[in-house]
Formats: structure tokens, C-alpha cells, sequence
């Protein structure tokens, strides 16, 4: 799907000047194409001029991060919601933001919530259209550490594009759906009650069949339900472990569920679970260590995030009660990205007292 399928949807907009969509669809469908002509430019011309290769890798990443941006825009500005695109599902692109960071954005002086500071290097004689290596020397503690990256164009170039083209045919089938009432909603209300795994594959199927999607969908209907799968079969022996997997479970069936009653544009019911002991204990610590703690909660979700374990030693190191302290430690002790992703997510749903 390219973008002209969508452009008569973009030119019907009603321009109301009461409702932002529509400038908010135009303006990044704009932008997309605008950097699909930076993308082919750069593809096209040789650069043998270290200047004119750092100008070009330079306005390759920063297009691709805003690129990104504009995808998610397009899908707000044309359906309401960004249902249809989960880039972060994607690890190649998923890392982009962090590169364009280290590059483009912070490259001289990155500052880290633990009071690190962090200078990143490109290796002058590896630097090509082809690709760039980097080191970025992070200073903690009086200690430093290097860590070396090499980023490749072509498979970053390809994943967008194979990921754009994908986002670009979800949004459009959207939009060519013609509005249905189905009983999806009412199946999820149901496993809200039971988390029965066959009847959450019978909606998976329901919804891809409702919505034309098949198995490559990356929809964030069915990453939930993938969440959904590892909480099911995730047992702990631990019973406040298990309270905290089950309502893990049930905040993702609730999503899913205001996803589903959104794509039919109806109103359902309140799906409230109440917080598990040690969850509202953290919540009760970081209440009362806000001015310090809150910072540090941003990026407990993202297990590749550079921030991510710096962040969790810090609250480790504010002395918490031992209830938190167990919590945070369940999380240290995780591999799975996405078990990493549930609870530092359910630890981040943290509400500030100014809000």
C-alpha cells in the first residue's frame, strides 16, 4: 500500500477548525512523503566527501525518527487512535530513536537520572553512507564505561519501509470498513471474568476476520493479546507474585476491550481491578518520595532502554520498604522483554499527586 491509496481520504477531510485531526493527518502525510524523497535521495547520490556523508547520515536519521512520529500522527489524524501501529514491537526501529539520541540529538553531553553523564564519538574512519560506528563514553560514580555501536542503513531502511507499508494498508482498511456492530466487546467482558486462553484465541480470530488483518498484523490488538498469552501462562508461587500477574491480566484484557468498543465507536462499561497489595505499597513509596522517585520510573518498562537498569539500581538505593524492595528485585530478576515490559509498565501507571 503506498501512500496515494490514502490521499483521497486525506483531501475529504472535513477542515473543521474546532478538531485538529485533519491538520494532523495533512501534516504528516506530508511529511511522510517528503521523507520518502529524502529517502531516495540519499539511496541515489554518492557521497565521497566526509561532509557531505555526516550531512547525509545525519538527515537520514533524524528523517527516519521523524518519519516514525509522522506514522503515528497519520493514524491518530485519520482513525482517532494509534490502534494500527506499534513501531516498538519492532527492534531494529525500536533502537532508531535511541541512535538518532546518541547521534544527532545528545551526541556531546547526555545527562542520566543517576546523575550520569554520557558523550558519544563517531570512529571518523568508519564512517560512510553505508553505515557508522560510535562510542558513547559514560561517565558514573567517577567510573567509565564505553560502549561501542555499529548501525547498518540498509536493514534500518528496509524494516521502515516494510513496517510504513504495513501501518499504510492496516489504516486504509480502516477506513474502507464499513462500520459493524460485532460481539467481540461482549466476549472480552467475558475472559475480563474467566482469562480463558481458548476463547481469547476465538476473538483473536474474530477481530482479524472483522477487521481483514492476517497473521503479519501488527496491531496492537493482537500484541495485547499476545501480553495477554505470557500473563496466562506465567505461574509464580509466590501468591503476591500471582495477585500481581492476575491483575497484570486483567488491565490488559481491559485495553483490549476499550480498543475493541473504540474501533465500533460504542461505550461499554467500567473495567475495574483493584491494585494488589505490593503494587499499591510501591505506590505509597514512590508517594512519598516523589521529588526523587518519579523520575526514575520512565523507562522501567524498556528492557533495551539505556536508562532502564541505572534507573532501577537508583530506586533499589533509596532504601525501600521491604515489600518494594521485593517488587523491584522481581523485575531486576526478569530476561523476558515482555515480562520486563508488564511490570515496569503496572510500576509507571503511577499517578503524580499534581495530575
Amino acid at each position: 500500500m503506498s501512500l496515494e491509496g490514502i490521499k483521497k481520504y486525506i483531501d475529504q477531510l472535513d477542515k473543521d477548525h474546532q478538531n485538529s485531526h485533519a491538520y494532523r493527518a495533512m501534516s504528516s502525510f506530508e511529511m511522510i512523503e517528503n521523507i520518502d524523497l529524502m529517502i531516495d535521495r540519499y539511496l541515489d547520490q554518492v557521497q565521497t566527501e566526509k561532509g557531505a556523508i555526516l550531512l547525509d547520515v545525519f538527515g537520514l536519521l533524524q528523517g527516519l525518527f521523524v518519519a516514525i512520529d509522522a506514522l503515528y500522527d497519520l493514524a491518530i489524524g485519520l482513525t482517532q487512535y494509534k490502534y494500527h501501529i506499534n513501531i516498538n514491537s519492532n527492534p531494529v526501529l525500536h533502537e532508531l530513536k535511541y541512535i538518532r539520541n546518541d547521534i544527532v540529538g545528545h551526541p556531546t553531553h547526555r545527562t542520566y537520572n543517576n546523575g550520569g553523564m554520557g558523550f558519544s564519538i563517531l570512529k571518523s574512519d568508519k564512517v560512510s553512507k553505508d553505515k557508522i560506528v560510535y562510542q558513547t563514553f559514560i561517565y558514573q560514580k567517577n567510573e567509565m564505561e564505553v560502549k561501542e555501536k555499529e548501525v547498518i542503513f540498509k536493514p534500518l531502511l528496509d524494516h521502515f519501509r516494510t513496517e510504513k507499508k504495513q501501518i499504510l494498508q492496516e489504516i486504509y482498511q480502516y477506513l474502507v470498513h464499513s462500520e459493524t456492530e460485532t460481539d467481540i466487546p461482549e466476549k472480552l467482558f467475558t475472559l475480563y471474568e474467566t482469562l480463558n486462553e481458548d476463547l481469547l484465541f476465538e476473538i483473536e480470530e474474530d477481530f482479524k476476520k472483522t477487521y481483514a488483518l492476517d497473521e503479519s498484523s501488527k496491531h496492537r490488538f493482537f500484541w495485547r493479546a499476545g501480553l495477554l498469552k505470557t500473563l496466562i501462562d506465567w505461574h509464580e508461587q509466590d501468591d503476591d507474585y500471582g495477585q500481581l500477574i492476575f491483575y497484570m491480566s486483567r488491565v490488559q484484557v481491559s485495553k483490549m476491550y476499550e480498543m475493541a468498543l473504540d474501533m465500533e465507536h460504542r461505550k461499554g462499561q467500567d473495567l475495574y481491578t483493584e491494585i494488589p497489595s505490593l503494587l499499591y505499597k510501591f505506590y505509597k513509596f514512590i508517594r512519598r518520595h516523589e521529588k526523587d522517585a518519579l523520575k526514575l520510573l520512565s523507562y522501567l518498562h524498556d528492557k533495551d532502554h539505556p536508562l532502564h537498569q541505572g534507573d532501577l539500581v537508583a530506586l533499589l538505593a533509596m532504601n525501600p520498604p521491604k515489600e518494594v524492595y521485593k517488587l523491584l528485585m522481581f523485575l531486576r530478576q526478569q530476561e523476558s522483554e515482555e515480562k520486563v515490559f508488564l511490570i515496569g509498565s503496572a510500576l509507571r501507571a503511577y499517578r503524580p499527586k499534581n495530575r
